[in-house]
């Protein structure tokens, strides 16, 4: 399985130079940028940092990325400069962790439902066990003030594009941990691939069920998983082995 070890491989993944100190709020290219600094773990500057977090939220969903600058996540969160500054760069900083942790309660939430069956329903009920998921991711984006202009910032910034690749590349190796034992002649590396496409589709999924109000939802929901249910269909589906 070649391919999908070259996924793991720390070598194919996106570089990242060691993080250099910014002199102002200024954007980064790409190449500087490191992982943002470990958080708080209690107390008081816990605090200021989740503020910090909680008002960019709130700013996106009001104002859009272009818009947003650090200043104006101070004044929202009722801080000064200097408190932001010295937990974050800038505000690409900031949309790093929130992206991080969206994804992540997407990614944990994904693993609960396939570890209940989702993956493992039988050919009649996959169509409704998807679009079970659907509804459920779908549910998480609209819990978090933010996520639909995080979404974005996610696919129009390269500086950030590593986190949603990152991501994506772990929802494909929880599918295939899952659907290896359902489709145990398909090729490994072909299976993975096709999961890998099938992650991103899903992710467009999430967009329209934010942004598209011309298609009812329980629609939107239903034949975005029929449509995928049927990706993997030219296989024969298999009893899971042992």
């Amino acid at each position: 399985m070649t391919l999908i070890k070259s996924e793991n491989d720390a070598a194919a993944r996106p570089s990242r130079a060691p993080r250099k100190k910014l002199a102002s709020a200024a954007d980064a290219p790409p190449a500087e940028r490191g992982k943002p600094r470990d958080p708080p773990t209690a107390g008081k500057p816990l605090q200021t940092y989740e503020r910090l977090i909680a008002a960019t939220g709130e700013l996106l969903g009001e104002i859009g990325f272009e818009r947003l600058t650090t200043n104006a996540i101070c004044a929202r969160a009722n801080l000064s400069p200097p408190a932001l500054y010295h937990y974050f760069d800038d505000k690409y900083d900031i949309l790093e962790v929130m992206a991080r942790r969206l994804l992540k309660r997407q990614n944990d939430a994904y693993a609960a439902w396939l570890f209940k069956g989702g993956a493992w329903a039988n050919p009649e009920t996959a169509v409704e066990a998807l679009e079970e998921w659907f509804g459920i991711a779908t549910q998480i984006l609209e819990s978090e003030p933010g996520a639909l202009w995080t979404m974005r910032a996610l696919r129009a910034l390269p500086n950030l594009a590593h986190v949603r690749l990152e991501s994506q590349r772990q929802s494909a190796d929880q599918m295939f941990a899952f659907y290896r034992r359902l489709f145990p002649a398909v090729d490994p590396d072909t299976l993975w691939c096709r999961l890998r496409i099938r992650s991103e589709f899903g992710w467009a999924v999430d967009e329209l069920a934010l942004e598209e109000d011309r298609i009812p939802r329980p629609i939107l929901l239903r034949e975005a998983a029929r449509l995928l249910t049927r990706s993997l269909d030219d296989d024969h589906r298999a009893k899971p082995t042992g």
